[in-house]
């Protein structure tokens, strides 16, 4: 992770991505959960998630929605296909004086000296799954633009290991953080994503498609 950041250049290029990604999807839609029946729509998604990991979780969630603790201080977004909710992120923002979620399950403390935020919770509905990686790269895409607009370039978070490598061929810059743990249902890795090196990745693997 850069101590100076990214280029203006860099984030330019970030957000003209993210915004030809978002077009490209079309008629998908990817927003910010901006009201409560848009946040139970997240919620619900990851409830439905949770549960596909461990059934006897949802002994957990009675109403049916998956919440934590950090979601107060968390950005919501939400993927539509017209009115149906399809996907779901959420984007923890730092709290002074607060470790994220990620850094308390993985024994880390990165926030306290970088401005980072914890980028989570990605769930996909299964009926939209078989469509290439399209709908998770709407997330990232928003997500980037939310990110952003509360001036964070960096971010961390836990994946499967199967899927880092899957990340790195979409073009994102990967640093795996450390070993493995028990997280959200299944063994991840605590993993860090930084914005200059993603945008020359991004640039290039969307360069070779055209």
């Amino acid at each position: 992770m850069s101590d100076r950041g990214p280029s203006d250049r860099a984030i330019e290029t970030g957000d003209a991505i993210a915004n030809e990604i978002l077009a490209g999807l079309e008629p998908f839609r990817f927003t910010e959960a901006a009201d409560p029946a848009g946040l139970s729509e997240c919620f619900r998604l990851r409830y439905r998630a949770a549960i596909e990991f461990d059934p006897a979780a949802a002994v957990r969630f009675p109403p049916g929605e998956e919440q934590d603790e950090f979601d107060p201080h968390a950005v919501q977004i939400i993927g539509r296909d017209g009115t149906t909710p399809i996907a779901t992120c959420r984007i923890v923002l730092p709290v002074a004086g607060q470790l994220l979620p990620m850094e308390r399950a993985f024994g880390l403390a990165l926030s306290p000296n970088s401005p980072i935020v914890e980028w989570g919770r990605v769930v996909v509905d299964p009926a939209y799954r078989g469509d290439g990686h399209s709908i998770f790269m709407g997330l990232a895409a928003q997500g980037w633009r939310s990110m952003r607009e509360r001036g964070y370039t960096t971010a961390i978070g836990a994946t499967p290991p199967r899927l880092v490598a899957l990340f790195e061929a979409l073009g994102f810059a990967v640093t795996a953080l450390g070993p493995p743990r028990s997280y959200w249902g299944e063994p991840r890795v605590p993993i860090l994503c930084d914005a200059s090196p993603s945008v020359r990745g991004l640039t290039a693997r969307r360069a070779g498609d055209t």
